[in-house]
């Protein structure tokens, strides 16, 4: 048979409440198989086991708080409406994270912008397409691109509110939700974001 040993709660290096519950039940589950021995010794208590089990619900969801998305489950993939550039295509796709020089990717998903400044009202040809880079927060919510190779900023940071991409300077690009289609060049199809 086997008999419970005493120890002293001092003997006991600190456990976390995930660990303190997890021992709780297999102490119970111990004393359940094994008729007519003593009940487990432990300085349980219910706040103690419910904190336990408050860790043990929250870890698999703290371990997947990280909201950043690629491809179509990305908010910031798609094509966009800009109102300093009416009917100018504005393409965003967010692909992968990059690898870092530690061997780790980054979490950080990387983004191509992609767009046209002038003669809006018709195809545009492949050539007058600028393409820029960009990373999105690993919360997911915010966006910041490299407009330097267009004489702007290097990470403006763009926040998704609502239906679209917020700037700084209080501009607005608006998500179109079927994207743009008429907006891209007929020779790149590549910038379909549907």
């Amino acid at each position: 048979a086997l008999a419970a040993a005493e120890i002293h709660p001092a003997q006991v290096a600190p456990r976390s409440h995930a660990a303190h519950a997890v021992s709780m039940i297999a102490a119970l589950a111990v004393n359940a198989l094994l008729p007519g021995a003593p009940p487990p010794q432990t300085t349980a208590t219910r706040r103690g086991l419910l904190g336990g089990f408050a860790a043990l619900v929250a870890a698999p969801a703290a371990s997947h708080a990280v909201s950043a998305r690629t491809g179509l489950s990305s908010v910031f993939t798609g094509e966009y409406d800009d109102p300093q550039h009416p009917g100018c295509l504005r393409s965003i796709k967010v692909g992968g994270a990059p690898m870092l020089p530690s061997g780790r990717r980054s979490r950080n998903p990387q983004a191509a912008i992609a767009g046209v400044d002038s003669a809006c009202d018709a195809r545009p040809e492949a050539s007058a397409v600028w393409k820029l880079t960009g990373s999105v927060a690993e919360s997911g919510e915010s966006i910041a691109i490299d407009f330097s190779p267009k004489g702007g900023p290097k990470d403006l940071l763009g926040v998704w509110e609502g239906d679209g991409i917020k700037f700084p300077d209080g501009n607005k690009w608006t998500k179109v939700p079927n994207g743009t289609p008429s907006r891209r060049p007929a020779s790149l199809a590549t910038l379909n974001s549907d």
